[in-house]
């Protein structure tokens, strides 16, 4: 099993912003008026994103490489 990181659905997201206040490995930013995964190398799997989306639009994923 290899390392999780957060995928954001963009259908999902609504632009609130509370994932990327509550990552506290600063993975997360905006695009635009929706939230990504912008470094995904400093996302460690944590899950801090995941209680705070309203949307449930943040799954945790396996991480690519």
């Amino acid at each position: 099993m290899g390392r999780k990181v957060a995928q954001i659905d963009q259908q999902k997201c609504n632009g609130c912003g509370s994932c990327v206040l509550a990552c506290r490995k600063k993975a997360l930013a905006f695009a635009g008026i929706k939230a990504k995964l912008e470094h995904p190398d400093l996302c460690d799997g944590g899950g801090d994103c995941l209680p705070v989306c309203l949307t449930g639009a943040i799954t945790l994923v396996e991480a690519e490489g």
